[in-house]
């Protein structure tokens, strides 16, 4: 018990404990908008904190432990939020390490005022503020292989922070996710090369069997200009999760750190890349993706499809894998919009120069 006690203590001030707390709150459509009180307690902190970020721990939540991570980015924030808010673009050309494919679902407010967020005075003289549910299924995990897909209730707040902009991005998850299914990553995580099956279970040796879920998922991202007008933008997020098997909770801080490190890493990736194309481009490739015939798409995976059958790594040698694997049978086991998520991936990987 003293151990689960420790665990429960974070190291933040009780101010910024509560702050956050009333964030997450505040996630969901029709709930009153974030108090200025709490975005400024959570901004001063970012801005102002000199621990590292290992040491910041945010006291566990009912969606899990906590953990904290801090990077930079090198570019302005302006482009950021250009790519982040803007529904034309899918989650998957952005995030493509740790996103299979996210949508936001009908109806959500983002969908009408992403504008308003992207073509904003910065600093805004007052907050501006929107939400939406997200669909989303994630990429394979990387030592477990599960691959979950769930909803996220979903917070923006655009605001300034002593003449420099800060976007606050919080995520909750309403429920728990689908049963993890067997995925792999082929080769490297960098390539965003994997493969989905529609088997439940793991890759862990001895827990293969294991249906794992996800019990719980919350998160409060800071994206901030590092200066007034600066081209660069500090990240800061404090992430919560809960995963496992029978309610158990499996997850460390630790887990969590490189999950967080995996996000921004491949965000550094795509959003530094020189080679990045336009918010338009991405966007209009994405429309037109979706006009595209079922076995159109299909078609366009056909060498995707020949390239995964030659693969046979650990855990690709496995029946489960086999199946979907080969002769070039891939394509033609993804949904449509799996299909169409597929191709984003392709398209970004050319784009950016990393397609071999």
């Amino acid at each position: 018990p003293a151990q689960a006690e420790k665990q429960k203590n974070g190291t933040l001030p009780p101010a910024l404990e509560t702050a956050l707390s009333a964030l997450l709150a505040d996630a969901p459509q029709g709930k009153a908008n974030p108090d200025a009180a709490a975005v400024n307690t959570v901004l001063d902190f970012v801005a102002t904190n000199t621990q590292a970020p290992n040491k910041v721990r945010p006291e566990s939540r009912p969606q899990g432990s906590g953990a904290y991570l801090k990077e930079t980015l090198n570019l302005p924030l302006r482009k950021l939020v250009g790519y982040m808010l803007d529904p034309s673009i899918p989650g998957e050309a952005i995030y493509p390490s740790v996103v299979r494919r996210n949508a936001w679902m009908p109806g959500s407010p983002i969908l009408k005022d992403s504008a308003a967020l992207i073509g904003a005075a910065y600093p805004p003289a007052a907050p501006i503020v929107t939400r939406g549910v997200e669909y989303e299924e994630t990429t394979p995990d990387t030592s477990s292989g599960c691959y979950y897909s769930y909803k996220l209730n979903r917070l923006f707040v655009l605001a300034d922070y002593k003449g420099r902009t800060a976007l606050i991005s919080v995520s909750v998850m309403p429920g728990q996710s689908s049963v993890g299914l067997r995925g792999a990553i082929v080769g490297n995580d960098k390539d965003w090369t994997y493969v989905y099956t529609p088997e439940k279970g793991t890759n862990l040796a001895m827990l293969g069997w294991a249906e794992t879920y996800l019990y719980g998922s919350a998160s409060v991202s800071v994206f901030m200009e590092s200066a007034p007008g600066s081209g660069k933008v500090d990240i800061a997020i404090f992430k919560w999760a809960k995963a496992g098997w029978k309610g158990s909770n499996v997850v460390k801080a630790s887990h969590i750190t490189a999950g967080l490190k995996r996000f921004t890493a491949c965000l550094r990736q795509v959003m530094e890349s020189p080679r990045l194309p336009s918010s338009d481009a991405i966007a209009a490739r994405y429309a037109g993706l979706k006009a595209m015939g079922d076995t159109e798409l299909r078609a366009q995976l056909s060498s995707f499809g020949a390239h995964l059958a030659k693969q046979n790594d650990d855990p690709l040698d496995e029946k489960a894998f086999r199946s979907v694997l080969d002769n070039g049978a891939y394509p033609g086991t993804l949904k449509r919009d799996d299909a169409i998520a597929e191709l984003m991936k392709l398209y970004m990987r050319q784009q950016l120069g990393t397609l071999p």
